[in-house]
């Protein structure tokens, strides 16, 4: 079998002044994503898949992402090469599906510190899952070199990362989500940064946390229900990232809760096995429309960041959202965001709330 897929994303940013170094307000627009897959299966057992990302800005292209899979087809499966560590539900969700524009910034900073989600780096590693079709329950223990920038020495630097994922169904269009995830990594003295645009990818960065690291920690809690039209999604995480002689270098934890509800009747899609949200099938002529509300907050504790003594940076997000599925093809989405901090300047050099409009059109196949 062989197939190909691809998706095309054009984004729409409109930001206040303090998404800027020059303070000024401004909007934008951008070929956000533009990727092209490859995948197929050689009998029941092994099957392979290449994801290519093209940058228009700089005229390259990248492996995003590429492996071979062997399954049992008996509830166990290996993959080998590049891919995601499993970690997070919303980062396991492709961008193409995912309810809100920009995924929360829990997702975004674990991605910005230490590669424990999404792409890993320009490495590659392998992962090994378990699955049960009569309880719904999942696992994976996933071994990478994430770290995409080694030392000198090519001294590979591996995460560690493993999730567990109960999804008991309760009838035809309701059911749940339960899961847990670890990581680890021990940096070797490289660093490890978070500089966000806060929840705007044309927006500037702002740098939250930054530390030459040793050990990294993470433990994330989530949980998901659908039923019907309506869904609710909560995620807790916390990284606690160390120097390489030992001692603390900075801690960080958040969460986010999501409400969701598709006006036009379908259910949100999911896929058990990855435990992962998938698409919404429109079922009308006019297709779907779902509405989406969701709060963020995220407090940061590094010795040599923040405005005032405390050196605890917090921070707290709302988004206000609405998708329109037209077909299983074509998704429009607005999103209306305010970012607010607590002993912190935005990238204006105030400590003013941020507030922006984004648009996206998407394509999808």
């Amino acid at each position: 079998k062989f197939s190909i897929g691809g998706r095309l994303m054009m984004d729409y940013d409109s930001m206040d002044s303090g998404h800027q170094t020059e303070n000024k307000s401004f909007s934008d627009m951008e070929w956000r994503r533009t990727r092209i897959n490859i995948k197929g299966s050689v009998n029941d057992h092994w099957s392979y898949k290449a994801t290519y990302d093209f940058n228009s800005e700089n005229n390259s292209a990248n492996l995003h992402e590429g492996y071979i899979k062997y399954d049992t087809l008996n509830g166990f499966f290996i993959t080998a090469g590049k891919t995601t560590a499993d970690m997070m539900l919303e980062e396991r969700t492709s961008s193409k599906w995912i309810s809100t524009i920009e995924r929360s910034l829990l997702n975004s900073m674990n991605a910005k510190v230490n590669y424990l989600v999404g792409k890993p780096g320009d490495g590659a590693g392998v992962k090994f899952g378990f699955y049960d079709k009569e309880s719904r329950i999942s696992a994976a223990l996933s071994v990478f070199d994430a770290y995409k920038n080694d030392s000198d020495d090519n001294d590979m630097i591996w995460h560690t990362t493993a999730r567990l994922n109960y999804s008991p169904k309760f009838g035809k269009s309701q059911y749940g989500h339960f899961g847990v995830t670890y990581g680890i990594a021990d940096y070797k003295g490289e660093a490890a940064n978070v500089s966000l645009q806060l929840g705007i990818h044309q927006g500037d960065k702002t740098t939250l946390a930054d530390a030459v690291a040793g050990d990294i920690t993470n433990i994330g809690v989530e949980a998901a229900y659908v039923s019907g039209p309506f869904s609710v999604q909560v995620e807790y995480f916390d990284n606690e990232t160390e120097l390489e002689n030992g001692s603390n270098g900075y801690e960080w934890d958040g969460y986010y809760g999501q409400l969701s509800y598709v006006l036009t009747g379908e259910t949100r899609g999911y896929k058990w096995k990855g435990a992962k949200f998938d698409k919404i099938k429109p079922q009308g002529k006019m297709g779907a429309v779902e509405l989406v509300l969701r709060y963020e907050d995220i407090s940061v504790d590094d010795a040599d960041e923040g405005t005032v003594a405390a050196n605890k940076v917090d921070l707290d997000r709302t988004v206000l959202g609405v998708n329109w599925y037209v077909t299983n093809t074509v998704k429009f989405m607005a999103n209306y965001s305010s970012v607010s901090m607590d002993n912190e300047v935005n990238p204006g050099g105030t400590t003013d709330d941020l507030d922006s409009f984004q648009l996206r059109a998407q394509y999808a196949f």
